[in-house]
């Protein structure tokens, strides 16, 4: 059994983790924040037994006497709930497209058709980035949780279909303004008060900078809410902390990061560096005016962001405002590039702001970006910068030259085989001539039918493309980058499936990112093939210096299944990336980042 508190009478989970088989939980996920009752399901079922027996079985402690569902999922919240508490590889939700629910057949359609088994909206998603998919043929109906708590389609378990089984979650709604008497009560991700101020430290303290640090290692990290725990319980023995320049770091050094927005820098010199564990990372905000601000967090595993005593006005990606502290947005999802953009009001003064990485093992990162303004979406701005950046003078952006990009999309001819990787995908292109599209402004497209996970605003639909969804075609996109002045910089793609760039004769010096987790170099092309199932996409960094001029650019992309999406841009090394758009090269001045107070000046 897991440790439980009891506070007021209250059975309280002491830290976020897998739970029992029938453990019932109660949390605020329902219309208007009230509480709905929960329970794991740790047998694996097919989703159709799964949700039969939970209809069968009426609310067993709200007093209700409503039936029971497979969850359904609301929020990014909600999602991470059922996420950490399931134990399994895949958890069913009750998310379908089978039409005995009302669904309607979606294919790679992430809006239609699909409908939770209760009737109510759809109105959050969490798909991997190549789902759904109805992989090879089958009918897959309904929907699962896997790695990092995205979802999967798989078959149903109805007669004719196979017989896929998972454990699931069972959801009753209540919808009780207050906790269910008798399950154990999800609480806040961060604690009301650290036990230690240590925007306030003045004890010894090991480097310089905004940022003061408290970190431990060699944790076990089943949970954020554990770590946050440990963290708590040692800042009151605290003899030194650390300080550093910035939140941008990642261990080991020499591994290429799946994580961030711009580049990731190397350990800093404080203990979480070193393995598993988590740090606590305090700064103080000064603002002479108020405004709004936008701050996008990259983490691996998780982490959490409070400015004590405000509210965040919204959240976005796959992590989430606590519905129990509006202050603290946070990511519980264990992803290789956990990501939330909060957008929050600042008024005028000093505002200290808390946040909190806990890494399970293998590589810790962390990157804390802030812009002005209200973003949503991380490629719609490239005010993005560091907190404490100064302007270095201005900054040369790359783009296409006057003619922009010339696209080809070939298909195969009738009774060939699809392409199923680069290769095939090479040798389709080569052998058929596909149709050319030039003047292209900018490489950022999507099925009409079937789009994927979109990083850029208001992408267009791939050429020659046609309603529903569409799988089995190659795009080849060429033209030439202007660079506006010597210097390192940093070009990649975001795909869904297999992808190649290259700068035609000029070697790439490293990879900066790969969320493919399988990206390769060799000499002027990188590429990679399907995403491993850990990652969401294959977005992939590369790092070349160029002299000033232009220069041949191919991208290569060959779509084998599921939704499609195709992005190419590039910025100067170390600030975030632009689509790659006609008449687009540029020198502008460079902006300051979110001002901080250095307490080591």
């Amino acid at each position: 059994m897991k440790r439980v508190l009891f506070l007021a009478g209250i059975p309280v989970m002491a830290g976020a983790q897998t739970a029992p088989h029938a453990t019932f939980f109660t949390a605020p996920y329902g219309p208007g924040g009230t509480w709905n009752l929960y329970q794991t399901n740790n047998r694996p079922l097919t989703w159709a037994r799964a949700q039969a027996e939970a209809a069968s079985t009426p609310d067993p402690l709200g007093g209700t006497g409503k039936p029971g569902h497979l969850v359904t999922i609301g929020s990014a919240p909600e999602n991470m709930f059922v996420y950490q508490y399931v134990e399994g590889t895949y958890l069913w939700t009750g998310l379908t497209d089978h039409e005995v629910t009302g669904g309607a057949e979606a294919g790679s359609d992430r809006k239609g058709g699909w409908r939770w088994v209760t009737g109510e909206p759809v109105t959050f998603s969490a798909w991997h980035g190549s789902e759904p998919n109805e992989f090879r043929g089958k009918d897959e109906d309904a929907v699962a949780m896997g790695r990092n708590a995205l979802w999967t389609d798989w078959p149903m378990g109805l007669p004719g279909q196979e017989m896929a089984t998972h454990p699931s979650m069972t959801e009753w709604d209540v919808q009780s303004p207050g906790p269910v008497k008798g399950a154990l009560v999800i609480r806040p991700i961060l604690p009301a008060k650290w036990p230690v101020d240590l925007s306030a430290w003045t004890g010894a303290a090991q480097g310089k900078g905004p940022w003061t640090v408290y970190g431990l290692t060699d944790l076990t990290a089943p949970s954020l809410q554990g770590v946050v725990g440990t963290l708590a319980s040692g800042l009151v023995r605290a003899g030194m902390v650390n300080r550093m320049p910035r939140l941008n770091y990642r261990n080991p050094a020499s591994s290429t990061p799946a994580c961030g927005w711009v580049e990731l820098a190397g350990p800093p010199d404080h203990p979480v560096s070193e393995g598993r564990g988590g740090a606590l990372h305090v700064a103080k905000v000064r603002l002479d005016k108020p405004g709004t601000w936008s701050f996008s967090l990259h983490g691996d595993d998780y982490f959490a962001m409070r400015f004590p005593g405000l509210k965040w006005k919204s959240a976005t990606g796959l992590g989430g405002i606590d519905p129990l502290d509006p202050a603290t947005i946070y990511s519980a999802n264990e992803s290789p590039d956990g990501n939330v953009i909060g957008v929050i009001d600042l008024p005028a003064g000093d505002h200290p702001v808390e946040v909190v990485l806990a890494n399970r093992g293998g590589v810790t990162a962390i990157q804390l970006l802030a812009a002005p303004g209200e973003i949503k979406q991380e490629g719609s701005s490239d005010k993005w910068r560091l907190p404490g950046h100064k302007a270095g003078g201005d900054i040369a952006w790359p783009g296409m030259d006057a003619s922009g990009w010339k696209v080809t999309r070939t298909e195969p001819p009738a009774g060939e085989p699809a392409p199923v990787n680069l290769v095939s995908g090479f040798a389709l292109a080569s052998r058929s001539p596909g149709k050319t599209t030039g003047g292209v402004e900018k490489v950022n497209f999507i099925d009409s039918g079937a789009a994927g996970d979109v990083l850029f605003p208001n992408p267009a639909t791939f050429p020659g493309d046609r309603p529903g969804g569409e799988n089995d075609f190659v795009i080849k996109c060429t033209g030439n980058i202007v660079i506006p002045r010597d210097g390192i910089y940093h070009f990649g793609f975001h795909a869904e499936d297999c992808c190649a760039m290259r700068i035609v004769g000029q070697p790439w010096k490293r990879l900066v990112k790969d969320m493919a987790l399988n990206a390769k170099l060799e000499g002027d092309t990188f590429y990679a093939e399907a995403p491993l199932q850990a990652a969401t996409n294959a977005q992939v960094v590369g790092e070349v210096e160029l002299k000033k001029g232009s220069y041949l650019v191919e991208v290569f992309y060959t779509e084998v299944m599921g939704p499609s999406v195709l992005s190419v841009f590039g910025s100067p090394a170390g600030y975030p990336p632009r689509l790659l758009a006609k008449d687009g090269a540029k020198i502008e001045p460079d902006i300051d980042g979110l001002p901080l107070v250095d307490p080591s000046d």
